[in-house]
């Protein structure tokens, strides 16, 4: 154990996916129901993880500060998506430091995004709707050295689910149901 990591279990997982490449297959989940003005509840569907269910009993609020017509009872769906990608990339930090048998003291991730509401508000057609770009900082101390922090940062970002999707995009594909 490292950082409050299973190293061994990491392990056992690695050789699982080698074994059998379906192990390795992650399916989430969320379902967003309509509060009130521009808030939601969100709430985690159960995920899989290769051939196995695992129950997900999680919920939490989506706002929109008042500035943006919410009542700012909770994050937007832009902290979210930055809290997802930086929440990814720690996850890798921590998990590759731990297998380096590097200890940490500490670890703080800080993601950020800009964007152009003329785009979103459909006012000037050149402007993103999108984040054309994010920034993060990770900030470490740790017994590692300099080095072993630089490859940690790459092997992060280059191994983060969400920081991938964000950089590569992903295909959305969806459909609408109508309730009469």
């Amino acid at each position: 154990m490292r950082n409050a990591i299973s190293v061994t279990g990491l392990s056992e997982f690695v050789n699982e996916i080698k074994e059998d490449a379906a192990e390795g297959v992650a399916k989430y989940g969320v379902q967003l129901d309509w509060q009130s003005g521009t808030r939601s509840k969100v709430t985690t569907l159960p995920m899989s993880i290769g051939p196995h269910t695992v129950s997900r009993d999680f919920s939490w609020e989506v706002d929109e500060p008042r500035q943006l017509l919410g009542c700012n009872h909770a994050p937007n769906p832009q902290e979210y998506l930055l809290s997802g990608v930086g929440a990814c990339i720690l996850v890798g930090f921590a998990v590759g430091a731990s297998v380096l048998e590097i200890q940490l003291e500490s670890l703080q991730v800080t993601v950020r995004g800009e964007l152009n509401l003329a785009g979103f508000l459909d006012i000037d057609p050149q402007a993103s709707v999108g984040f054309t770009e994010l920034q993060y900082c990770i900030q470490v101390s740790g017994d590692g050295s300099d080095e072993q922090f630089e490859l940690l940062r790459q092997t992060a970002l280059k191994q983060s689910p969400n920081a991938m999707t964000v950089m590569n995009g992903a295909a959305i594909n969806g459909e609408l149901i109508i309730n009469k």
